[in-house]
């Protein structure tokens, strides 16, 4: 099995900032780096929420990405 370390984690704000011509909303993203990996995903969805209430856009959705590290288990 492999080794798996996390490295980093970011919030991004899916927000819909319009409508296409033809009706398909417009979907804006806003990314914010340096989210604690360790962060409980409860805390960090709490946060999205307080922070959602700050954009003038109708928030769509809240995405954590994490990014881990994989090397080989010493075990194996």
């Amino acid at each position: 099995m492999a080794q798996v370390t996390p490295v980093s984690s970011q919030l991004q704000f899916q927000l819909q900032s319009g409508a296409a011509a033809d009706g398909t909303p417009v979907i804006s993203k806003r990314t914010y780096n340096n989210v604690k990996p360790s962060a409980a995903d409860d805390d960090v969805y709490a946060i999205g929420q307080a922070l959602a209430a700050l954009f003038a856009d109708e928030l769509v959705q809240v995405v954590r990405i994490n990014q881990s590290a994989l090397a080989a288990d010493a075990a194996s």
